[in-house]
């Protein structure tokens, strides 16, 4: 069947995979919204796999047609930007009464945009963080998502600064959205 929807958690094995499609996702979605510098310095220093979600089992995959189409999940853990190596130590634990889950590290492929992929890795996360308690989510979000982001109940709550070398900076923005508990079967 052409077009066919696939996901799983993502594996160790995927890193290469996923930092591939991170680089050609943010160069090609975020061209016009950042500088060309800020995009090469930030795909070095600040996007690619966020080891601690793969080894939490909170991040996700997708494939269309048996090819890597996106990647993206959420964390119980304090960080909020920014990807962790496979040997940095975890992020404090966050609690679900009084912290929002955090939505991270999110990359679709480029020609597959509009087609259903970020919007199924964002009900996955959702849905796991729900499962897990949480009662918010938050995410910083690059300029050109803040539009899909919104789209699906996120409002901004203002602009995150996230260093990187060479003095420049990448500009993102935070947001917030209350995770509504899903409806009971029996209420249909």
């Amino acid at each position: 069947m052409a077009d066919e929807m696939f996901w799983r958690l993502a594996e160790a094995d995927d890193a290469l995979a996923i930092n591939a499609l991170a680089a050609r996702s943010i160069r090609a979605l975020h061209t016009g919204s950042y500088d060309d510098a800020v995009i090469t310095v930030a795909i070095e220093h600040a996007y690619g796999v966020d080891w601690q979600l793969v080894h939490d089992r909170t991040y996700f995959v997708v494939e269309l047609d048996g090819a890597l189409a996106g990647a993206g999940g959420w964390s119980y853990r304090e960080t909020i930007a920014g990807a962790h190596g496979p040997e940095d130590p975890p992020g404090n634990p966050l609690h679900p009464s009084s912290h929002a889950a955090r939505v991270r590290a999110f990359y679709v492929e480029p020609g597959l945009t509009r087609r259903g992929v970020g919007a199924l890795l964002l009900r996955l996360s959702e849905d796991a963080a729900r499962e897990a308690g949480f009662t918010r989510a938050e995410l910083t979000a690059t300029l050109p998502a803040v539009r899909f982001y919104a789209r699906y109940g996120y409002l901004p709550t203002g602009a995150y600064v996230v260093p990187l070398p060479n003095g420049l900076s990448l500009t993102l923005e935070s947001m917030t959205k209350r995770l509504a508990q899903p409806l009971a079967m029996d209420a249909v």
